[in-house]
């Protein structure tokens, strides 16, 4: 069965007018189509740009969110390796310094699209203030970060510079501790010297007392997390400090008492030496003649003054042992 061709009635142009009126529609829709087919390549581009622009708004987005997460982690909290921890840092933090360009580039794409008037303009502004926000955090994670573990670096110094002063004062208290005074005046003399030295040592010494205060001290004032850890060691090596100045005190002074009983011993065993060799020479012998008598008696003369010298300085034994005894009396027994 055959199908009818429908056949569109071509309008006869008759007249010039016609001819120029059909010349001027093919004319406009020319144009038309024309304009069309520009805008349409204008908005493929403007498209274009605007898919390159979200790809690397995205490739950015996703390396600052892979950024935040190591610039978030703790491990400032493990005071271990805390240089190479530091170090380490330092080269992240050269890292995301050497990618900045990267929002500076999509910054500039898409203040250009906006301004041309993008048919996105919202979405690129909204993208690029969410890029500059996680940039802004990425910065501050990093810089925190930085700060922690300066922190930790210091207070772990701060330690070992406290434990360092601490084992020195307990290595100088066991020698202070030490109840050895001596056995003779010699012996205690030979002590009191070996503590002088120990004295000058002591005073060489204590700037490194100073310095752990002066250190406290700046930790506090840059406002270091652990002030009262700080606190707590300071005061530590403050009271260890103190403590051994008193020990050295009571030992010198206990070493001053030492030396004036021996001194008094051996003044006590000079006297009664004297007294024995003195002693053979009352005798039962009383002369024989008148000339042994009378060299006998002049020998006796002098003992007795002899004697009399030797009393004043039992007086002063006398005397200077009561005194010991007053002051001194854990050696009272001496």
């Amino acid at each position: 069965m055959e199908q009818s061709v429908t056949v569109k009635e071509v309008k006869i142009l008759e007249t010039a007018e016609d001819i120029q009126e059909r010349r001027e529609q093919v004319l406009k829709r020319y144009i038309e189509f024309k304009e069309a087919a520009r805008v349409k390549r204008e908005k493929l581009e403007d498209s274009r740009r605007y898919q390159y622009f979200r790809r690397d708004a995205d490739e950015l987005e996703s390396w600052i969110y892979e950024k935040l997460q190591v610039a978030s982690d703790e491990s400032f909290k493990d005071s271990t390796n805390l240089q190479a921890k530091i170090q380490k840092h330092q080269a992240f933090e050269a890292e995301v310094a050497a990618h900045s360009n990267a929002i500076v580039v999509l910054d500039n794409t898409g203040m250009e699209m906006i301004n041309q008037g993008h048919f996105q303009h919202g979405a690129i502004k909204s993208r690029l203030d969410e890029l500059h926000r996680l940039w802004e955090l990425l910065l501050k994670k990093l810089s925190e970060k930085g700060l922690k573990l300066q922190q930790s670096l210091v207070l772990v110094q701060f330690f070992r510079q406290c434990e360092e002063v601490m084992f020195w004062i307990k290595d100088k208290e066991a020698l202070v501790a030490t109840e050895e005074f001596g056995q003779d005046l010699e012996h205690v003399e030979v002590l009191q010297r070996k503590f002088e030295e120990f004295q000058k040592d002591m005073a060489s010494q204590e700037y490194r007392i100073s310095e752990v205060c002066e250190s406290a001290e700046k930790l506090i004032n840059d406002s270091h997390p652990e002030v009262d850890q700080i606190n707590e060691r300071k005061n530590e090596v403050l009271d260890a400090w103190a403590n051994l100045k008193s020990l050295a005190t009571a030992k010198q002074e206990k070493l001053y008492g030492a030396h004036e009983i021996q001194r008094f011993n051996r003044d006590a065993d000079e006297t009664i030496t004297w007294i024995i060799e003195k002693d053979t020479l009352i005798s039962s012998d009383y002369g024989k003649d008148l000339a042994s008598v009378q060299t006998l008696q002049r020998k006796h003369e002098t003992l007795e003054r002899d004697l009399a010298a030797l009393e004043d300085k039992v007086r002063a034994l006398n005397s200077e042992s009561e005194r010991l005894v007053t002051i001194h009396s854990e050696h009272s027994e001496a």
